[in-house]
């Protein structure tokens, strides 16, 4: 299976983090290629890209600034079909990559995604669900997108995913307004 390669961007302004391929992604070679997965139309109409690309088109990806991963290499019809010890070796190996890209903002692509990368620990409880979340991963700040696939019956519609893509974008050019700090 042609699994879809990682797209490598240097300090992306965003690095996507999915949390698998799914059949037709890992059968192609693309991500997000399955015919129910608005990803690339959510980013077009979020203003996050000037054109709508389509799954074949996601390497130019980091020519528009982003990065894209996934946590596990392995395709599955769901993700719920991944094992314990397959998420725990994808999260150490996107912290790493985190680490290598330094992005500015990781969006995670999936609300499942939230507390399986970052961790809850001694005063710091997990927020649920979709948005901007304080967690900081070496460096990058943290958003948690729904998954756009037509599987997730949280989010049933484009214009309930939509909304979180907007935020996205809006809290991208809060992040690029606002001065660096330097330490």
């Amino acid at each position: 299976m042609p699994l879809p390669r990682d797209v490598i961007a240097d300090r992306p302004k965003i690095l996507f983090v999915g949390i698998n391929p799914g059949i037709v992604s890992g059968t192609v070679g693309h991500h997000f290629a399955g015919k129910g997965n608005p990803f690339y139309q959510l980013l077009y109409a979020a203003a996050l890209t000037p054109l709508e690309l389509v799954a074949e088109q996601d390497q130019q990806l980091a020519g528009l600034g982003y990065g894209l991963i996934n946590l596990c290499r392995r395709a599955t019809k769901e993700a719920s079909e991944l094992t314990k010890e397959e998420l725990a070796r994808g999260k150490t190996r996107v912290l790493r990559q985190i680490k290598a890209m330094k992005p500015e903002i990781v969006a995670l692509v999936g609300v499942t995604l939230y507390p399986i990368v970052c961790k809850q620990g001694r005063g710091h409880k997990l927020e649920p669900g979709p948005g901007a979340k304080p967690d900081v991963l070496s460096g990058a700040k943290v958003f948690v997108l729904p998954n756009p696939s037509g599987l997730n019956i949280s989010y049933p519609t484009f214009d309930a995913k939509l909304v979180w893509f907007r935020k996205l974008k809006r809290f991208v050019d809060q992040v690029e307004a606002s001065p660096a700090i330097s330490t």
